[in-house]
């Protein structure tokens, strides 16, 4: 059994306009909602095998959040994540060594939402930054993983922690 878990970046800042995209820190609320998703994380899973995640400055902030409270026994920075389509994501998840059963992936839309509706029943129009959403695919391997095979075991957008 293989288990996905999907983390968009916490909400960037547009206060510098001289930044590039790839450069844009988090701003206040991005950082109040990483602390949020990354404490509701902890709950949920106390150790994930493997963390990957795009190179920009946002997604390795967001990172840092959950790195501080949940155990990661790998962790890979691919550049080749940021703002990957949902397919370049496959492939890239379908190349993971096998011996890595819960997997983390902190990347950019539209790949990842367009991920989630491939790869499940599901069909949302966008996951929020810090939205999480956790996929478990009864599969041995990630390179068998295919379309509508993943189940939802949980979602959880921040504003539905903040009411």
């Amino acid at each position: 059994m293989k288990n996905l878990i999907i983390v968009r970046h916490c909400k960037s800042s547009w206060k510098d306009p001289s930044l590039s995209d790839f450069d844009r820190p988090l701003n206040k609320r991005g950082n109040i909602d990483g602390e949020l998703m990354s404490n509701y994380l902890r709950e949920k899973e106390k150790k994930i095998d493997k963390l990957i995640l795009s190179t920009s400055i946002r997604t390795r902030l967001t990172s840092k959040y959950f790195i501080e409270k949940i155990h990661f026994n790998s962790i890979s920075y691919l550049d080749e994540l940021y703002h990957a389509s949902y397919s370049e994501i496959i492939k890239i998840i379908s190349k993971i060594e096998n011996n890595f059963n819960n997997i983390m992936v902190i990347g950019h839309n539209p790949g990842l939402t367009e991920l989630i509706n491939h790869f499940t029943d599901m069909r949302i129009y966008n996951i929020p930054t810090t939205g999480i959403i956790k996929v478990e695919f009864k599969e041995a391997k990630w390179s068998k993983i295919t379309e509508n095979k993943g189940k939802i075991v949980y979602k959880k957008f921040p504003k539905e922690l903040k009411l």
